[in-house]
This record gives C-alpha cells, sequence and structure tokens, in this order.
C-alpha cells in the first residue's frame, strides 16, 4: 500500500483555484491545531473572533532519495514561497491554503479547509563538502482564513445572525430551523454564495438572511 503524503493545495494564480498541490517529502510525526472557543459579551456567550492555528514540523533529507543528493532547498522552496505576494492585480497577497492528509469515508480527510502560511522558520542542517544543503526542517504555522464580511458578522451576532453549520446538517434542515420551511434553503445559499449547496462542511459559518 502506497504511503499516503500530506498534501498543502494552494490558490496558483486566481483567488480560489487551489490549483498547486505541494507533497511533503515526509510525513510530520505530530501536528497540533489550536482552536479558539468563544467569549463572553454584553448579550452573553458570543462565537470566538480569533482564527484557528495549525502548526506542524516538517523533515527533508535528500540523501535518501538519490546519489549525488540535491539541494534540499529545491523542496523547501515550493512551501516558503507560499509567504510571498502572488495573488491579485493591484495590491497581491500571499495563497490561501488547504492541509490534507488521508481520506474519511473515501473523501479527503481535510485538516484546515481555508487557511495560509502566516510562518516559517527554515533551518538547515546538514551540508555536503562543497556547502550543498541536504537536510533541513521548516516549522510552520498555518493560520485559518476568514472572509472579512462573514467575521464582521461573527462579531456581531445580534445585527447580523450567523451560524456555524454541525455534522449532519443540510441546507434544508437548516432552513426549516431558521424559516419552518425547508424550501426556503436557496436564501441561504443565494447568501453564502455556495458553489455546491448539497455539501456542507462542519465548521462552515452562514450568513442566515432575514425573510
Amino acid at each position: 500500500m502506497t504511503l499516503e503524503k500530506l498534501t498543502i493545495k494552494a490558490e496558483k494564480s486566481s483567488p480560489g483555484d487551489f490549483k498547486d498541490q505541494i507533497k511533503v517529502l515526509f510525513n510530520p510525526s505530530e501536528i497540533t491545531i489550536t482552536i479558539p472557543g468563544g467569549k463572553m459579551g454584553d448579550y452573553g456567550l458570543l462565537a470566538a473572533e480569533e482564527s484557528a492555528t495549525l502548526s506542524l514540523n516538517l523533515f527533508f533529507d535528500t540523501t535518501l532519495n538519490q546519489y549525488p543528493p540535491e539541494n534540499v532547498q529545491t523542496y523547501t522552496k515550493q512551501i516558503v514561497s507560499l509567504t510571498q505576494p502572488r495573488i491579485g492585480t493591484d495590491k497581491k497577497r500571499p495563497p490561501r491554503c488547504q492541509l490534507i492528509w488521508g481520506t474519511i469515508s473515501g473523501k479527503d480527510s481535510v485538516i484546515l479547509a481555508d487557511c495560509f502560511l502566516e510562518t516559517v522558520t527554515k533551518k538547515l542542517t546538514h551540508f555536503l563538502q562543497d556547502g550543498t544543503p541536504v537536510r533541513a526542517t521548516l516549522d510552520c504555522t498555518f493560520k485559518e482564513w476568514k472572509e472579512p464580511e462573514k467575521q464582521k458578522k461573527i462579531e456581531n451576532p445580534i445585527d447580523d445572525p450567523v451560524r456555524i453549520v454541525k455534522r449532519g446538517e443540510t441546507l434544508s434542515s437548516i432552513a426549516t430551523e431558521e424559516f419552518g420551511d425547508p424550501s426556503l434553503w436557496r436564501i441561504i445559499a443565494e447568501e453564502n454564495h455556495l458553489i455546491n449547496p448539497r455539501k456542507l462542511t462542519p465548521g462552515t459559518v452562514l450568513t442566515i438572511p432575514p425573510l
């Protein structure tokens, strides 16, 4: 059985295309995900304003692949480049990413669905006699990306009601609870610009517009 590699999908040239696919050289031994909880506001418990963060350490060693080993930075630069502005026209920004590893029920297991590489620390740890680096580690921190408009609505739940999708929920079931009519699911889909209304990812923040 082929070893499944952690894959980082990133925007390649335009927002939301996620056409860049980077497979790590060696899978990490552990992944740390920090998920912020709620906070107390004037009207009770509110959704967290902070975003989730994911930290992992990636190991690179080209001495194990071929001889003579190639410069390890051939591999590390693919990930380091995710910090560089390249998306957009006027004011470019770094690409958004998706972290995927393994499967759940036959589908890709998404560790973090929409994020960006906030920081990366590259450490070169082994060199050939001519100075070519052949071993390295990358300490990476990815931060969850939230659409600014939806983030404002999360922070102002009284004026702009939002709802976080739970496992097993559908637009029809949400429309039933919110509007009392499952056929009104299209209103929610249109408000949130959902590409595939039948596929809701748990944790997705939906804006529930007034009727």
